[in-house]
């Protein structure tokens, strides 16, 4: 990949403006199968730097002493307080597309919550998760779920909070290793597509106007299998528009593959990245992930897909001082200086025109009056004109009162010209719709999201509809 010259810039501008946002190093970790992969990488003026690198076999009967490599990492590393993120393989979790109906949009992350194992073979309390919303339509908003169950997970939390780390996210690999695409490549308006291809497996991230628009996974398939799959879903992908012109491909069987020749991708791989400091023999498609990872404490996050509850996340802090931290210091103050220059010149202009104005006929200014008032005369008469327009909202909390039963409670009640919602309570909340509905005066009525009962057995509910007129049916 050729790196020109207003890319530079541009990824120097970038990191300018990140620098004091974030800290100055950051430590990423990717749980692999077999490995956990510990990348220390550093913020520079040019770019990015991995400073420490180091594997660290994983295997049951070796648990303290994996304890032990992680403490003396981070000892020799001097990271006892830097910010660090946790990548897991997408082999140890889950990646799904889902859909809910529109209703649930309004509570969507407690619906979510209740659903949760209707799409998952757990539930939510089982789970790390998060969700992003692809599109909505008419009927249904579509997510994409990615989760991981917290018993493959915890353990490793465990080591590091021994060795006095404290994660602030946790997400899935391809959404680390994106991340890196991301802030290490090229940056591009348009899609983007990643493929990750290991031993008979892919993953493969559709990217578009930084939203996830799809996700598609393989497994346990032959290498004719695998490049006719791939295959088929870059056709459905180019064909339904618009057309993307990157993919990212990295991966333990990348080297060898290229099926996009027909699709006329431009490829981006690992190595085309301005990223110094790991060893020659080192393998940056191994790596990558965990590289993504601590970039997204760096202020490089595209895609936050941060599985980790807010309330088991650490606050990212600021890191050492840098010349970085220092360049971005100094151009503050030139802007600071130039901004109070402009804020001076900008009362003496006023002070200007302010003459000028006072300089005006007598008759200017009789103008400017009558056009005054008939602006307060043009606004008195549209707050009347709504006024006749307005339900009388008297009158329909009357109706309510008369319609509902004893044993419902309403909490809120919004009314405009033409529709009526009300939250509240009851022992039976789907006995209201046809109260409502022969009152007379209403049409439409329905739930505006999902009936909740609470440990009091009471029904919260939202209901919504039309009004059709004042008076009440008989």
């Amino acid at each position: 990949m050729t790196v020109d010259l207003p890319w530079k810039i541009d990824h120097l501008w970038k990191n300018l403006v990140t620098s004091l946002m974030a800290g100055n190093e950051a430590l990423g970790i990717f749980l692999d199968k077999n490995w956990l992969i510990l990348a220390h990488v550093q913020k520079t003026l040019a770019g990015f730097e991995v400073r420490h690198f180091e594997q660290l076999p994983l295997e049951a009967e070796t648990t303290d002493d994996l304890s032990f490599a992680i403490q003396k990492t981070v000892t020799d590393w001097r990271l006892e307080s830097c910010p660090v993120a946790l990548a897991v393989s997408a082999d140890l979790g889950f990646c799904q597309q889902v859909a809910l109906p529109l209703a649930t949009l309004e509570n969507l992350a407690q619906v979510m919550a209740y659903e949760l194992d209707r799409f998952l073979p757990l539930s939510a309390d089982q789970l790390y998760y998060d969700f992003r919303i692809q599109e909505q339509t008419a009927a249904e908003v579509r997510l994409l779920l990615m989760a991981l169950p917290r018993s493959r997970v915890e353990k490793y939390l465990q080591l590091l909070a021994e060795a006095g780390l404290r994660p602030v996210s946790v997400q899935l690999a391809p959404v680390a290793a994106w991340n890196a695409f991301a802030g290490l490549g090229r940056p591009t308006p348009g899609p983007w597509l990643l493929l990750h291809l290991a031993t008979g497996s892919y993953d493969l991230l559709h990217f578009q106007d930084g939203v996830v628009k799809g996700y598609h996974r393989g497994h346990n398939l032959k290498k004719s299998e695998l490049s006719r799959a791939i295959s088929n879903h870059l056709d459905q992908i180019c064909a339904a528009g618009p057309k993307p012109t990157l993919l990212g491909l990295y991966g333990s069987h990348s080297a060898a593959f290229n099926p996009v020749q027909q699709h006329d991708l431009e490829v981006i791989r690992p190595h085309h990245f301005p990223l110094a400091g790991l060893p020659p023999e080192t393998n940056l498609d191994t790596v990558l992930p965990s590289i993504g990872a601590a970039l997204s404490c760096l202020g490089k996050v595209v895609q936050d897909f941060n599985l980790l509850p807010p309330a088991e996340r650490a606050p990212v802090k600021f890191g050492k001082f840098s010349t970085t931290a220092l360049l971005l210091a100094i151009f503050l103050g030139v802007f600071i200086i130039w901004g109070g220059s402009a804020l001076i010149h900008t009362p003496v202009e006023l002070y200007r025109v302010n003459r000028q104005i006072a300089k005006l006929s007598p008759e200017a200014k009789a103008v400017e009056r009558l056009l005054q008032e008939s602006r307060h005369l043009a606004s008195q008469m549209e707050n009347l004109q709504k006024i006749g327009n307005s339900p009388d909202k008297l009158k329909i909390l009357m109706d309510l009162t008369r319609l509902i039963p004893d044993n419902t409670y309403l909490i809120n009640l919004r009314l405009s010209k033409q529709y009526l919602e009300m939250d509240g309570m009851s022992i039976s909340a789907s006995d209201l719709i046809p109260l409502l509905d022969k009152s007379g005066w209403l049409k439409k009525t329905e739930f505006a999201s999902p009936i909740v009962t609470d440990a009091n057995k009471l029904e919260h509910f939202k209901i919504k509809g039309e009004s059709k007129g004042l008076e009440p049916g008989p």
